[in-house]
């Protein structure tokens, strides 16, 4: 009787035993972080890609927009620098589901092709608590991945309202801060480029874009900059807008342009 009561009692302990590294081991699904949007860090500025054509022979005036153009033309291509690869990594990420490596950390791991070339790239996320978790992304050529370096790393809920991100250089210069926010409700958002980088001209200026569902100019950007602050609003159908710059205008009044139909010359503000 004796002997098989400690029978029973190995065999008890012994799938106690396997049952808790089971669970241990069983992926959170509930708590797998899932990706943001692109829109979380990548910026857009398709509104002011490209100048139009014909300005330069025609008779009118297109200064307000033109003005508008250079400006968020100087961030884009600014951000380009530091962000092109790990947007280009992040994008192949939203298409993949992560493995769970346990305690509470998934990886994406993939190769993917940029500018004719060949990456390897490893994007970890952790559950930090209840409403947030972490994310860390590590590139390098997959011809060396043990060379990867930290490109960017991040912290978002997990409801999709916010997240907030660093981009690097050489692995460790915090070069770029970007904030996302977000309301599903009134789909209200916006998206804040900080450059960070020590000891520049430029540190510590910005550019802020928002969406403003419902308003006539449902658009905008303020950017500041050692010169100054400016601010810029247009409609996302027809591109009018407007831009307002003490530094550039030497007033406090909007200026503003037309439809892109109409040519985006100058006009008089509504």
């Amino acid at each position: 009787m004796r002997k098989r009561f400690k029978l029973t009692t190995v065999y008890v302990l012994t799938a106690v035993v396997l049952f808790t590294f089971a669970s241990c081991d069983k992926e959170p699904v509930d708590q797998r972080p899932e990706l943001p949007p692109l829109e979380s860090l990548a910026m857009d500025f398709s509104d002011f890609a490209n100048q139009p054509g014909g300005m330069k022979s025609s008779e009118l005036s297109y200064v307000n927009f033109l003005y508008s153009y250079t400006s968020v033309s100087f961030w884009n291509a600014s951000a380009v620098l530091v962000s092109a690869l790990p947007v280009a990594a992040y994008t192949h990420a939203l298409t993949m589901t992560p493995e769970y490596l346990g305690d509470n950390t998934w990886e994406w791991s993939f190769e993917f092709q940029h500018n004719a070339l060949t990456y390897k790239a490893t994007l970890t996320g952790k559950r930090l608590n209840n409403e947030e978790f972490s994310m860390e992304m590590l590139i390098g050529l997959a011809s060396m991945p043990e060379e990867g370096v930290l490109w960017f790393d991040g912290v978002i809920r997990y409801d999709h309202t916010s997240a907030d991100w660093t981009l690097y250089k050489e692995g460790s210069l915090a070069v770029l801060e970007i904030a996302w926010n977000k309301d599903y409700e009134t789909e209200e958002a916006d998206l804040t480029y900080t450059y960070v980088e020590p000891e520049q001209d430029e540190t510590g200026s910005y550019i802020m874009w928002e969406h403003r569902p419902g308003e006539v100019y449902d658009a905008a950007y303020t950017i500041s900059m050692s010169e100054g602050l400016i601010n810029i609003e247009w409609n996302v159908s027809t591109i009018e807008g407007r831009v307002k710059s003490l530094a550039y205008f030497d007033d406090d009044n909007w200026h503003c342009w037309d439809s892109y139909v109409n040519g985006l010359a100058d006009i008089e503000c509504p």
